[in-house]
């Protein structure tokens, strides 16, 4: 099983292979779907079936384009708070 290193849009580095990622869904194509984090967006081919702003995690694999290998629905999540809390663990160095 693979390890997904949790990221910010903006954290993406070039070696990044799996990444997860929670966002609101920005955009919906017909075989992709373009996620915010506030940091910035991301393009991802999927044929999962999404709705335009619910809050997902998306586990993403890189080839030629990132990949949603999993959409985790987290549309009873409060963003606000998970972003007060990461705050927290930034400062604390976790």
């Amino acid at each position: 099983m693979q390890h997904y290193t949790p990221r910010k849009v903006s954290s993406i580095t070039k070696t990044d292979k799996f990444i997860s990622i929670i966002g609101k869904i920005a955009s919906i194509g017909e075989d992709s779907f373009s996620i915010d984090d506030d940091t910035g967006k991301l393009e991802i081919s999927s044929e999962h079936a999404l709705k335009k702003g619910a809050v997902v995690r998306v586990f993403c694999s890189f080839e030629k384009t990132w990949r949603a290998d999993i959409v985790q629905d987290m549309s009873g999540m409060d963003l606000n708070i998970y972003k007060q809390v990461e705050e927290l663990y930034s400062r604390a160095g976790l």
